[in-house]
């Protein structure tokens, strides 16, 4: 089974298609690049240990103000995914020093004149393509959709597995809009992360100054792709390991991170008093900084 990634940037017009394997169907999940980019010379020092002054510059302008987001949903939403979003909602919520909060808007009464906001969307997408997308951050002046497919969201319920699957996956594109990206399209991710080489070019590295620096590689994000057979994505260090999660939770990093980008909490490196040797192991750590998908054909 496979996930289908849209991405697009505001700068560009192609719409580029990615995959990857995840549990549940085929699913879009369109997360448009809302962020400017940086002007032409704006360049971080190196592959790794970018000026997180970038990032920040960029993020400023498509950060929420005041870190709030307001919302509203779709009438037409059943009551198993309103109940999600509402799951979701109020974990972001009461979750201690992320300096966010989701407020739920009522058209027509005293939050009438709020112009950025987010709308959970019920969308009638095709059993060939499941839909679960929103775009990256915010936008200004403008209702922005967080699409929820209803053959992405039969998928998703229909994991018995996972229980708060599509908890998970409503709780995944609302991160996008509090400004993560996806985890495995970092800059760093040939250090960490085994992609199939017949299907690495599908995932394509994002610039660092679109990412906070100095943070370790999160396996567990909310916003890493999960693999079901270990052949798309698998850890370097252990072919087994879980990637990824499905238990409707932000990972600690997740959540520090966006501390960091609300509450201007310091980066994980900052905390450990450790920045300036923070990206040294990628000095000898070949996979690091390979140019193509140099891997053997077989599966190992």
């Amino acid at each position: 089974r496979s996930v289908i990634v849209k991405h697009k940037s505001i700068m560009t017009s192609p719409v580029i298609v990615r995959s990857a394997n995840f549990h549940g169907g085929l699913f879009l999940l369109l997360t448009l690049n809302s962020q400017l980019l940086p002007t032409a010379g704006q360049q971080a020092k190196s592959n790794f240990g970018w000026e997180d002054s970038l990032f920040i510059n960029s993020f400023k302008d498509a950060s929420w103000p005041d870190g709030l987001i307001w919302y509203d949903i779709d009438p037409h939403l059943s009551p198993r995914v309103i109940s999600a979003i509402n799951y979701a909602v109020n974990y972001v919520n009461k979750y201690p020093n992320l300096c966010v909060m989701w407020l739920q808007r009522y058209p027509y009464k005293f939050d009438s004149s709020i112009t950025s906001f987010v709308s959970f969307v019920r969308y009638k997408d095709n059993p060939s393509k499941h839909l679960c997308a929103t775009h990256l951050n915010r936008i200004k002046g403008r209702q922005q959709p967080l699409f929820l497919g209803d053959y992405c969201v039969k998928d998703l319920i229909d994991e018995v597995k996972y229980p708060l699957f599509l908890e998970t996956a409503i709780l995944h594109e609302m991160s996008h809009k509090m400004g993560l990206r996806h985890e495995h399209q970092r800059p760093d991710r040939d250090c960490f992360i085994y992609i199939d080489r017949y299907r690495v070019a599908e995932f394509v590295k994002v610039q660092g100054n679109q990412y906070p620096s100095g943070f370790p590689y999160d396996y567990n994000s909310i916003v890493h792709y999960e693999s079901d057979d270990d052949k798309t994505f698998h850890a370097h260090d252990n072919v087994r390991r879980i990637l990824g999660r499905n238990n409707g939770t932000f990972s600690a990093l997740d959540a520090h991170k966006i501390g960091h980008l609300y509450c201007g909490r310091k980066s994980y490196c900052a905390e450990q008093n450790n920045c300036a040797s923070f990206y040294d192991f990628a000095k000898t750590n070949q996979r690091c900084w390979r140019k193509g998908p140099d891997y053997p054909t077989s599966f190992p």
